[in-house]
Formats: C-alpha cells, structure tokens, sequence
C-alpha cells in the first residue's frame, strides 16, 4: 500500500498573552490524524515545519517540505494531506511550481479545499485562486505591518523614557527593569 504523508506548518512562535502558542501544529497534525482514521487511511508520516514561513521563505528553506518532496519523487509517498493551502505554500509562483512537481506521481488532499492540483484545468483554476488569495493575504498583513513601524518611527512621543529609542517590537529588559526600578 503507498504511503501517506501528512504536512504541517506554522509560521511563527508567537505567544499568545497566556503565554501559549498562537499557533500550534500539533493541532494540525491531530486534524490530520483524525482525517485518516475517518476515511479509513494508514497514519501519515508526518513533514512538520515549526516556525517557519511559507511567505518570506523560498520553499527551498522549509527541510521537512522539500523532504517530502524528495520523498514523493523517489516513490514514497503517494497522498499527501494538508489542513489548509497556506500550509503547502502562501506564494502562488512557489505553490502552482511544487504541486506541479509531485502531482504526476502524488495526490495532494487539502482538508478544507478538498483534493488540490494542477493537472486538470478545474484543480488547476481553484488552486491557483487558493494560492493567490493566500499571497495577497499575507503580502497585506505585511503592508499593514510596514506602514505602522514607519508611522511609529515618525511619532516623536513613541521615545521610550529610559533608552529614547523607539522600539518596534517588545520593549528591551533593560528599558523595563530601569522603569519598574523607578531610575527615572
């Protein structure tokens, strides 16, 4: 019987204010594993990429990603299982590119789009519609970010207190101790 892979991935480590993961693959990876007992499939070998991006990335930056990729070149692997296409890829050039590579020799099923593809016109049209959606999300969400930094950059009463820095992310410990500490 051919193999099944299952792919998980998140983009970030990011805390929520409970101090949990904001995103956790291991959800995924459950979904998936649900997924398999329900429609009477082995369970996948799992591809999990923690941490890393499918936007500012190339493809070639996700290891576990090009292992499978690797792994249905060489005959391996047959069905691939993604909870999502923003796990496969959030670039449509980079998206479109590898599921071309493994669809003459690999199925690829997304749980929420059903099975995904390139090699016939339909497949084809809703993955790239899926793929486009998902850059243009993201190439947002980065526009979003980019344009509030420099709004912050350029706002005078942003100063921190201790350093006179502008910070853009979390403000340094050192900055934080001298405020609780009462140094000013």
């Amino acid at each position: 019987m051919a193999d099944i892979g299952g792919y998980a991935r998140v983009s970030g480590q990011k805390l929520k204010t409970d101090g949990d993961r904001r995103q956790d693959v291991n959800r995924q990876v459950e979904k998936i594993k649900q997924h398999c007992k329900v429609m009477q499939l082995p369970e996948p070998i799992f591809f999990i990429d923690d941490g890393i991006s499918a936007f500012k990335d190339d493809y070639n930056s996700r290891p576990e990603f090009c292992r499978m990729l690797k792994e249905v070149k060489a005959n391996r692997i047959k069905h691939i299982i993604i909870e999502d296409l923003t796990r496969w890829s959030r670039r449509l050039e980079d998206g479109l590119k590898t599921l071309a590579e493994v669809n003459e020799k690999c199925k690829v099923t997304s749980l929420s789009e059903g099975e995904v593809g390139v090699d016939i016109p339909e497949k084809w049209f809703k993955t790239a519609i899926g793929f486009l959606m998902a850059e243009w999300a993201s190439r947002s969400m980065a526009y979003k970010i980019t344009s509030g930094m420099e709004r912050r950059l350029d706002n005078p009463e942003k100063k921190c207190k201790v350093c006179g820095e502008i910070h853009l992310g979390r403000v340094p410990k050192l900055c934080l101790e001298k405020l609780k500490g009462g140094e000013l």
